[in-house]
């Protein structure tokens, strides 16, 4: 008897461990986030990023030579982050409508089910041709980073990218060391 006992009890915890697993395993596929860049000539990157800690992201991209592209995307202040990015690729490249959020405080401090009426929009530029407009947007209470990759041949990237506190969805630029640009799309 104490052995019929004894392995439903193994039974049991063998279940529970199984379905832990399962969980664990769905849960650090879902915080991976995909991201595509464009380049003027039609060269198309892959890449992937995560959240990180105090803010930050980790982001990782394969170049079509087999090279991969690392860094960590650094958060800024939202008039750094115009400022430099204008500075980068010209005047009239990125775009916003919407207040400075940072002079009111958190915008995720707000009574659950009221809208921020605060919200910011950014447009940027696109070059996925594929896509059929030369122009993205993102909205909401918004992230901004900055990000130096450092490729496994030596090659760099500086980018800045702003997306969606709500949807971890947005925008961005990057420039190599060569000078060529590609917009992000994530």
């Amino acid at each position: 008897m104490v052995n019929l006992e004894r392995a439903g009890e193994m039974k049991l915890r063998w279940s529970g461990y199984r379905i832990t697993m399962i969980a664990a395993a769905l849960l650090l596929s879902s915080c991976v986030h995909q991201l595509t860049m464009h380049s003027r000539d039609g060269e198309k990157l892959d890449g992937r990023w995560r959240f990180g800690r105090e803010g930050t992201a980790l982001i990782q991209v394969f170049s079509p030579d087999g090279e991969v592209l690392v860094g960590m995307l650094t958060p800024v202040a939202r008039h750094v982050f115009f400022e430099s990015y204008q500075h980068a690729f010209g005047q009239g490249s990125i775009d916003a409508d919407g207040p400075d959020l940072s002079s009111y405080g958190n915008a995720f401090w707000s009574l659950p089910g009221s809208s921020n009426a605060l919200g910011d929009v950014v447009y940027g530029e696109s070059f996925d041709g594929a896509a059929g407009t030369s122009a993205r947007v993102v909205a909401g209470p918004l992230f901004y980073w900055t990000a130096n990759l450092q490729g496994d041949k030596r090659t760099s990237m500086y980018c800045f990218l702003v997306g969606s506190s709500h949807s971890a969805r947005g925008l961005g630029r990057c420039k190599g060391t060569s000078g060529k640009e590609y917009t992000v799309q994530f």
